[in-house]
């Protein structure tokens, strides 16, 4: 229970406090074990006249085991206390001398004057205040009922219970009890109503108060506070109704068998929907085959052969997905599936795992999650292949289906637990990783989880740790994916090269232009981290099998910059071979705008790398503000990936990756160039795939120009399109551009995200083959579904 307010303690004696030489002149005898205590809030020898019965006399049996007789003599007059003790009658007053007879109990009485007598026969604590009251260990309750409530209530305490009549705005009534059972535990049996209440002092705890729930709120030592708080007692569990077979709603849904199977059934309705089984349509209500959730948004079920399951609501349908044979029926109509996924739908992570679905299966161990904080905690687990991953009530936990998921390979789940419950899971494999974030209590098989302990080496990293519905929109993993997938470099890229890996470190234009030159197969020429270099005019080739570094992404590092104001310019010319990473690279015209009103010239190449040997890697590099273009690629087998490249854009030309041969395109962030991607004339073709492309374009943000001969493949890839082109306000499309027709070769366009499907890509042409790609705009899908370990939305780099 709450800390009691005892009395405060004080090293300095209380003002005018009896002294020992007044003690001295008074009869104290057979006062036994317990002793005398005395106390002054005024002058030892008040008199009556100064306040009448202004003194205290408490006689406390509650420790003794015979109970005792006890007779005092004051100077003045003494009658019952109104507020302490158990005593009420005063049959045994006569002006100033008092008599009685006690068991455990507690007697008090006021006085005027000084006490001149005191014998006990027997063993009692007797205490004395002049000038005052006592202000004893106690607690003090108030009940308090609602203005249009009324409520009956008993106490149960182990030790004394002292109605408040005085001093309180909330005395209690006469007609409610305070007694003593024949065990020693003390009842309070009471009642008010209209916004009235009553007050009570405990000198022990308060074991129990009956309602737990009702119209009525406590007061505990001036707090409010409620039963479960004050007592530990948790109020009764609702029964459920059971379901109004014709509830009053606008619409209803229903799912008919029409298998020789069960089917499993999902509907999610609109926020406000208060979805309620039914039994229209001839449905029956089969208790344990069906889910609905506390907002009556969500419902599942499972539907027998030749069975109907029917739901009623008030708002419209967000979603249907059906697993089996079974006929949907809305408001009496067939219900066309293509028709969902609505905008307003929630996602699938919640469909799956119901009781029906996973009854009997076994599993050799299990984790939890217990929820101890005062917020809700998010937790991440991964197991190794072939641990089928289900979610379980071991451990008192429940079945948050809203607010937990599963991966397709059963490896991982993540999930969010409010405080004071618990989630767990149970699986076949040893356990990969574990993430929490906020405070949760974790246990493997029913021990304490030591989570630095975790990740193992066969965890697969962090980057799928965000993006579920239940965070949000600005949620990143905890720490970045680090095994090679860091979408855009940067932290979490596994391929950072360091300084210690260094054959020469430079940090000047000179010193890197030496270098180079002197470079052979196998050398690192690494960039200081911190260096800024203007390489001004220079044009430096990359030798054969050299590589050019620098540390972007290490403990968060942007890596060092090379930059030129000079045009034309080509800055790097990697040769066969030859690797440039963890570099930034900055053309003249950083933040460059370009309209249809701009010149355009083709006399002036300015390029950032102009890739002119054989198999030469790009990665690992931030790469911006070149208005021909960032990255030329002039010879087979190049291979740009997790680079971020951004305004580059110049009219007619403004490319971010100029494909002029063969080369693959991967796991970029693209934004603000005029076309992303590209490739002309008689290029072979590019692949361009888990790349993420922003909604900021020039023009169109995958180009195949006429006369195109080769094969291109854009698959797997995230693409922002539909807003309005930088250079004439059209929406810009996806992927576009060869309005010359095919000179030979193909195009495959498939397993994308398109934002906007009307302008996703040209499809006029019969060489172009398409199938996958799915489209509507941010928070339609997940986009780890696109691309695997995507670090979510929320971590794009032009935000």
């Amino acid at each position: 229970m709450p800390n009691r307010h005892d009395a405060p303690t004080d090293d300095e004696p209380p003002e005018n406090a009896v002294s020992d030489s007044l003690l001295s002149r008074r009869r104290l005898v057979q006062i036994g074990g317990a002793g005398l205590a005395l106390s002054a809030l005024g002058a030892a020898g008040a008199s009556a006249g100064e306040d009448e019965l202004a003194n205290t006399i408490v006689v406390d049996g509650s420790e003794s085991d015979g109970g005792a007789a006890y007779e005092f003599l004051v100077t003045d007059e003494a009658a019952v206390h109104p507020d302490l003790g158990s005593n009420e009658s005063g049959d045994r007053i006569n002006g100033g001398h008092v008599a009685g007879d006690l068991g455990s109990e507690v007697h008090a009485y006021l006085f005027g004057g000084t006490l001149s007598h005191l014998d006990v026969d027997g063993t009692a604590a007797v205490s004395l205040y002049y000038g005052g009251g006592p202000s004893p260990a106690t607690d003090r309750l108030e009940v308090v009922s609602t203005a249009d409530g009324e409520v009956d209530y008993r106490i149960e305490s182990a030790d004394a219970v002292t109605k408040v009549l005085a001093e309180t705005e909330r005395p209690a009534d006469a007609e409610d009890t305070v007694t003593e059972a024949d065990d020693g535990t003390w009842l309070v049996d009471g009642a008010t109503r209209n916004g009235g209440g009553d007050t009570y002092d405990f000198s022990g705890s308060i074991d129990r108060f009956e309602p737990v729930t009702g119209d009525f709120t406590l007061f505990f030592n001036g707090e409010e506070t409620t039963v479960t708080e004050l007592t530990g007692q948790e109020p009764p569990e609702e029964e459920e109704e059971p379901a109004d077979p014709n509830p009053d709603r606008e619409h209803w849904y229903s799912f008919e068998a029409t298998g020789d199977e069960y089917a499993d059934y999902y509907i999610e309705v609109e926020d406000g929907g208060n979805m309620v089984p039914s039994t229209v349509d001839d449905a029956t209500i089969v208790d344990g085959a069906h889910w609905v959730n506390d907002d009556g948004t969500k419902a599942a079920g499972r539907v027998q052969p030749g069975e109907t399951h029917a739901y009623a609501f008030d708002t419209l349908v967000a979603d249907v997905t059906i697993e089996g044979d079974a006929h949907p029926t809305v408001n009496g109509n067939d219900s066309g599936l293509d028709y969902y996924p609505r905008d307003s739908a929630s996602g699938d992570h919640w469909k799956g795992y119901f009781p029906w679905q996973i009854a009997g299966e076994e599993r050799t161990h299990w984790y939890s999650f217990e929820a101890t904080g005062d917020e809700y905690a998010d937790y991440y687990i991964e197991v190794e292949d072939g641990g089928d991953l289900i979610p379980s009530t071991v451990d008192d936990a429940t079945v948050d289906y809203e607010f937990f998921w599963i991966g397709d390979g059963g490896t991982k789940a993540a999930g969010r637990v409010q405080p004071g419950e618990t989630h767990a899971y149970a699986f076949d494999s040893l356990v990969a990783d574990v993430t929490i974030e906020g405070d949760a209590h974790p246990t493997v098989n029913g021990v304490d989880s030591g989570l630095d302990y975790y990740p193992r080496d066969s965890a697969s990293g962090d980057a799928w740790k965000t993006g579920f519905p239940w965070q949000d929109g600005d949620h990143t993993a905890t720490e970045p994916a680090p095994d090679g997938v860091a979408l855009g470099g940067g932290s979490g890229y596994d391929r950072i090269v360091t300084r210690a890996d260094a054959d020469a470190v430079v940090d000047n234009a000179s010193d890197l232009a030496s270098a180079l030159s002197g470079a052979s197969a196998g050398d690192v020429v690494f960039v200081a981290g911190g260096a800024t270099i203007d390489t001004g005019g220079r044009s430096m080739d990359v030798p054969d099998g050299v590589t050019l570094a620098s540390n972007r992404g290490e403990d968060g590092a942007p890596g060092a910059l090379l930059y030129t104001d000079e045009t034309p310019q080509i800055m790097l010319r990697p040769q066969a071979d030859a690797r440039v990473t963890g570099l930034r690279l900055r053309g003249h015209s950083p933040g460059r705008t370009v309209t249809h009103r701009d010149g355009i010239s083709f006399d002036t190449p300015t390029y950032a790398l102009s890739l002119e040997g054989r198999d030469v890697e790009v990665d690992n590099c931030e790469v911006w503000g070149w208005p021909d273009r960032a990255i030329a690629v002039k010879r087979s087998r190049g291979h740009v990936h997790h680079n971020y490249i951004y305004d580059n854009n110049g009219q007619g030309l403004g490319y971010g990756v100029a494909a002029n041969k063969e080369c693959l395109i991967e796991y970029n962030y693209f934004h603000n160039n005029r076309h992303s991607v590209t490739c002309a004339y008689d290029a072979p073709g590019y692949t361009a795939r888990y790349n993420h492309f922003s909604p900021v374009s020039v023009m169109h943000i995958c180009d195949i120009h006429d006369p195109f001969q080769g094969d291109t493949t854009i698959e797997s890839n995230i693409v922002e399109n539909g807003e309005s082109r930088t250079w004439d306000n059209p929406a810009a499309e996806g992927v576009a551009g060869y309005s010359g027709g095919f000179n030979g070769g193909s195009l495959a366009v498939a397993d994308n995200w398109f934002f906007d499907e009307g302008s996703a890509y040209f499809d006029n042409f019969s060489e172009v083959s398409d199938g996958g790609n799915v489209y509507g705009d941010e928070g339609a899908h997940n986009p780890a579904d696109v691309i695997e370990n995507h670090p979510g939305m929320a971590d794009r780099p032009w935000l």
